[in-house]
């Protein structure tokens, strides 16, 4: 019987023509001999899922960028992996780490230095901050929901009051974040709050303004320059912690006692943004960054697909 088989499979939902990401994944693999498919509908979904399940279907490496815009979204993750391919975030290590509670406490733990943050549990009762936790807060602070994507839920300069607090939490199902409003440092009339892109292993330190999110490339004079090579070192222990292999983090550089100080503010976006400079203008991601990121995660497919081969053959 012969097997169909994709060495690579993107899960992305959505019309219209794929950002350009997609088409250099598909390049790469295409320049190395290998297959590649992008899965955008419900139907494609439930196609590699039937034909994981009927044992006629090979995916080595799969890319879970599905967000719950598939039906089966869940089971092809599990499908591909349980027939020994590559997930791209790893299913259970989304359970375990996708809460930013869990990851902060996860962090706390590995001795990361962290914003100042308290952890408001699902079905709390909101309440007025007391005078402690005001001043561990500060007089504003953020709050933001422990499921949530990007912005989303987000709101910033909340006051320790009941109505301020009841108006930011609105989820009573979801834990939240109160964490202290970090006031990045200045680099030369630039923000110091980074966005470090992490795959595999490969590690992208860019600059991103909190404001007008436009996004630059850090250059290896600037690294040097400006003493950021603990962002690529925070972005490494994060990995270490969470086991993700394919993501994003927002790290700031403050003051903190007189010292600067880098501070994770979003830990482990599993999900990057990956929509380039050349299609979205400077709120995108570097080009340098999305091209590196493609041939990246092609060629850890090829090893891949060579170690599965490899065990066969034994």
């Amino acid at each position: 019987m012969t097997l169909e088989r994709f060495h690579l499979v993107f899960a992305r939902g959505g019309d219209g023509p794929p950002p350009r990401f997609i088409a250099l994944l598909e390049h790469e693999c295409r320049a190395r001999g290998l297959t590649f498919a992008h899965c955008r509908t419900h139907d494609h979904a439930a196609w590699l899922l039937h034909g994981l399940a009927q044992r006629a279907l090979v995916v080595d490496m799969l890319v879970d960028y599905m967000g719950r815009s598939f039906r089966c979204d869940d089971a092809l993750t599990r499908a591909v992996r349980e027939r020994g391919g590559l997930v791209v975030e790893d299913p259970d290590r989304v359970r375990a780490y996708g809460s930013k509670a869990a990851m902060h406490l996860a962090l706390v733990r590995a001795g990361v230095p962290l914003p100042r943050t308290l952890i408001w549990r699902a079905g709390r009762p909101v309440r007025e901050l007391s005078p402690a936790e005001r001043i561990l807060l500060g007089q504003r602070f953020v709050v933001k929901p422990a499921h949530g994507s990007g912005c989303a839920g987000v709101s910033l300069h909340v006051d320790g009051s009941r109505a301020a607090l009841e108006a930011a939490i609105d989820d009573p199902d979801d834990d939240y974040l109160l964490q202290e409003f970090v006031q990045p440092l200045s680099l030369d009339g630039r923000p110091a709050w980074f966005r470090v892109y992490n795959c595999f292993g490969h590690v992208f330190v860019c600059f991103w303004h909190p404001e007008t999110h436009a996004t630059s490339l850090v250059t290896p004079e600037e690294l040097a320059a400006y003493g950021l090579g603990e962002l690529e070192r925070l972005s490494r222990r994060i990995a270490a912690v969470c086991g993700y292999r394919w993501f994003s983090s927002e790290i700031a550089m403050t003051a903190r006692g007189g010292r600067r100080v880098l501070l994770p503010i979003d830990y482990n976006n599993n999900k990057p943004f990956m929509i380039a400079h050349s299609e979205f203008g400077e709120r995108g991601m570097p080009d340098q960054v999305v091209e590196a990121a493609a041939r990246v995660l092609v060629e850890t497919a090829a090893r891949h697909a060579e170690r599965r081969e490899q065990a066969l053959a034994v």
